[in-house]
């Protein structure tokens, strides 16, 4: 099965302007879920699901997941323990987690009962790929968090079922909708 797109919105950048580009990213390629901050509304959450995107809100409480009918919440750290948080959340709503490249938070993300974890491949210092490694190794999937350029798309869809395609692809629908055309044409 191909690689999937897991699309990370920019804080700064303005709601119809996300909506925008990711209806393009969608048009282009197979793109699963978003990530959103916590500037989010209910009607952007609506219009990203409209477009058959599991919206993630990022680092927000339980209830503004409830409030905004999001399909999750992603945590870029946590003080929390996951199993508590997933009582406050609705019961379908998926939990992701950040572990930027600590396989120890890993594995107590997915003990704690995480949806997927996500790693900042880029900054790891040696090692196999940890995508790789924990695709290899447990059931709950692997996101590479860090943006892939198109040469890296090929390698990352060896090792995940994801990819995040490259920030360039928020200046605008065309550049989403360029970004996504090159990176399919590479995992084809």
């Amino acid at each position: 099965m191909p690689a999937r797109y897991f699309l990370i919105a920019p804080k700064d950048l303005p709601a119809s302007e996300v909506t925008a580009c990711a209806a393009a990213a969608c048009a282009a390629g197979d793109c699963a879920s978003i990530v959103l901050h916590e500037s989010a509304r209910l009607e952007d959450v609506q219009a990203l699901q409209a477009l058959g995107l599991a919206v993630l809100i990022a680092d927000v409480e339980p209830r503004i997941v409830s409030r905004l009918k999001a399909d999750g919440l992603h945590l870029t750290h946590t003080e929390h323990n996951l199993l508590d948080l997933r009582m406050s959340l609705p019961k379908d709503a998926m939990v992701g987690l950040d572990c930027g490249t600590s396989r120890h938070q890993a594995m107590e993300a997915a003990e704690q009962g995480a949806d997927y974890v996500g790693f900042r491949q880029k900054a790891q210092t040696g090692g196999e790929p940890l995508v790789k490694w924990w695709n290899d190794l447990a059931e709950i999937p692997a996101i590479p968090l860090d943006a892939a350029t198109a040469a890296e798309a090929t390698i990352l869809a060896k090792q995940s079922d994801f990819i995040r395609p490259a920030d360039e692809m928020w200046q605008n629908p065309a550049a989403a909708t360029r970004v996504l055309t090159e990176l399919n044409e590479k995992l084809k």
